[in-house]
């Protein structure tokens, strides 16, 4: 090869390598525009995802279930004779809510007759250990949620693992 040839090759590379450079930065260019625009955009954009959860209060046992798709976390608990069980559920919050009938938070197992509650979605309430000041006060609960039961029993009816189901209350 002559070097006239040899010369001519490299001209042709040069310029090869310059129309690359040149394509690199129109692309670089486009890339920051969208980057720069989506980002404005985000922005001006008013935060949606931001806000508070919505709370959903389910009276439908059979309903509350369906709900439950993608599931975040499940709490459970009996507050005040009411048993509670609220899903967290993207930036919704599903609950549940069964309420003792009153003859049932005033009756009070008796010593050696622990008798356990069945609520309506056919879950067991358990006795509270009896003690003196607890048996004076009519407004108490005489029932608790047993908390490995109950996680068991949710996680079989929700077909949700146990890792995603606590005992305790969701703060809005």
């Amino acid at each position: 090869m002559s070097q006239y040839d040899k010369v001519e090759v490299m001209d042709f590379l040069i310029n090869v390598l310059k129309d690359h450079e040149k394509s690199l930065d129109t692309l670089i260019s486009r890339a920051e525009g969208v980057i720069a625009e989506n980002q404005s955009r985000l922005e001006s954009k008013p935060s949606g995802s931001e806000s508070p959860p919505h709370k959903v209060v389910l009276k439908d046992w059979s309903e509350f279930r369906k709900r439950l798709q993608d599931v975040d976390l499940v709490l459970f608990d009996l507050i005040n004779s009411m048993f509670v069980v609220s899903a967290n559920v993207g930036l919704k919050i599903y609950e549940y809510r069964e309420a003792l009938p009153a003859e049932a938070a005033a009756m009070r197992p008796s010593r050696g007759q622990p008798t356990t509650y069945r609520l309506t979605i056919g879950l067991d309430l358990f006795p509270k250990d009896i003690q003196e000041d607890y048996i004076g006060d009519s407004s108490a609960c005489p029932y608790e949620v047993e908390p490995q039961y109950t996680r068991r029993w949710l996680s079989k009816e929700l077909c949700i693992h146990q890792d995603y189901i606590v005992c305790g209350d969701i703060e809005i």
